[in-house]
């Protein structure tokens, strides 16, 4: 049998440990919890490193180091500015599309999206086209999604909240915002199975269904049910890591549309070369 005692033991553990000391506290309880109820005291801790592994792992083959990537990126934008002071008159120069190509940089850093970086002018525009341009946007389980804002052609008045697992990965995409005086994003500790979120136009999951069903069986639709929100984009990979389509389109959307059976809500599909995109529009779940 399993008693407070035994929960805060394993979360300190795990806390403590070097890997997991940046994951969201809450994360983790949340996790331990579920091993404890399932797995019982000798193998809950054991089990709930593997699923935070898991989760990590779904993004990254190694961790990045965010201070010197952050280091890097400020140096070559400075440097790009000091070597052409007058670069916003475009006579040196496209400002824009040097931080572009400094972005994508570290872009390449995360799996998920150095697969986007190669469909990103079209991949928004496309979107937004049936969504409509919002007004404010969250993104679940962002990594470095963020980072992908200039392609999104939108206003400097949209508010952007970003949520992911990871501290560092959170404080790293803050500084990238403030160094580009990007005052409407901010990224946050936050974990779709732990915690409640406010409204947004739309919310983004891209990616993000695949790992939460390997934490959770069956949990994604309760997940986008609970989202307050006019739009819903969630995405899913069509390759592997290494290249091979190995059935993976056809998989995801035939796992998507038959989890979708039980709703009355609508959706379009758009497939790129590289992402699975499906736009849910949740407006009747908000009406009823």
């Amino acid at each position: 049998m399993c008693n407070d005692s035994d929960f805060a033991d394993i979360v300190q553990n795990i806390i403590r440990s070097k890997k997991y000391k940046n994951i969201y506290e809450k994360t983790i309880e949340h996790n331990v919890q579920r091993c404890l109820d399932k797995y019982g005291k000798k193998q809950a801790e054991k089990k709930a490193r593997n699923i935070l592994h898991q989760i990590w792992s779904a993004y990254y083959d190694h961790k990045p180091n965010f201070s010197r990537l952050y280091k890097s990126f400020v140096n070559d934008v400075s440097e790009y500015h000091s070597r052409y002071p007058q670069c916003h008159s475009r006579e040196n120069g496209n400002p824009e599309e040097f931080i572009k190509d400094r972005l994508i940089k570290l872009l390449s850093v995360q799996s998920s999206t150095n697969e986007r970086i190669a469909i990103l002018d079209n991949f928004y525009k496309r979107i937004f086209a049936i969504t409509g341009p919002p007004s404010s946007i969250i993104d679940h389980a962002c990594g470095l999604n963020p980072l992908t804002y200039l392609w999104m052609n939108l206003p400097d008045d949209v508010k952007y909240q970003a949520f992911d697992i990871e501290g560092e990965l959170t404080s790293f995409l803050n500084s990238v915002f403030q160094f580009l005086g990007l005052r409407n994003m901010e990224a946050r500790l936050g974990d779709v199975l732990a915690d409640e979120f406010n409204y947004a136009d739309i919310v983004f999951m891209l990616k993000f269904l695949p790992v939460l069903e390997q934490q959770e069986k069956g949990s994604s639709l309760q997940v986008m049910r609970k989202q307050k929100c006019r739009h819903l984009v969630v995405s899913f990979p069509v390759k592997s890591l290494s290249g091979n389509e190995k059935g993976m389109k056809n998989f995801y959307s035939d796992w998507f549309k038959k989890t979708m059976e039980s709703e009355s809500w609508k959706y379009e599909e758009i497939l790129f070369d590289t992402e699975l995109v499906f736009i849910v529009d949740l407006r009747l779940k908000i009406e009823d």
